[in-house]
């Protein structure tokens, strides 16, 4: 047996020598400047390509899950109403940005959803019409309303009935 054969590595069935796997003491290491700065350009492209959808998918997020929010917060209103035995208001209060459930005697909040910039909806635009309605503990409200959500060029609309049922539609 030589001394050649002892530093052979068994690969499979067949013997492969060490020195034709490239394990030499004169083998390269690291990279060129040429190569990084390749790997430089093509993550920039994929970065400058997928920034604006990346950005339109998070305004939409940002608008579908504030329309099921409030979808989920006017059912808790009309039964907020309906457990106290008074009358309760839904209004939007522009000026803060909050959808507001208040006691319509004592003026105390009891429920608030933030949809603008303070809350992590960061919505562009909120619209209510009307902006304040009534809802009367027998489970009906004083008008029909509808909440406008738009974040860019994405909008939800809620459409809410007399007796609390919402249906979410796209514009």
């Amino acid at each position: 047996m030589t001394i050649n054969s002892r530093f052979q590595l068994f690969v499979g069935s067949r013997a492969v020598d060490a020195a034709a796997q490239g394990t030499s003491p004169r083998t390269r290491r690291g990279v060129t400047l040429t190569e990084m700065m390749i790997v430089i350009v093509l993550l920039g492209t994929v970065f400058a390509i997928g920034f604006p959808r990346l950005n339109a998918s998070v305004r939409q997020r940002r608008v579908i899950s504030a329309a099921s929010s409030l979808s989920t917060d006017i059912p808790v209103a009309f039964s907020l109403a309906a457990r106290q035995r008074k009358p309760v208001v839904l209004s939007y209060q522009a000026a803060t940005g909050e959808m507001r459930v208040t006691d319509r005697a004592t003026g105390t909040i009891l429920l608030r959803r933030a949809l603008r910039s303070t809350s992590e909806y960061m919505l562009d635009s909120v619209a209510m019409t009307p902006s304040s309605v009534q809802l009367f503990p027998n489970g009906v409200s004083s008008a029909a309303f509808t909440v406008r959500l738009a974040n860019g060029s994405f909008v939800r609309q809620l459409a809410v009935g007399r007796t609390g049922f919402s249906r979410i539609t796209v514009q």
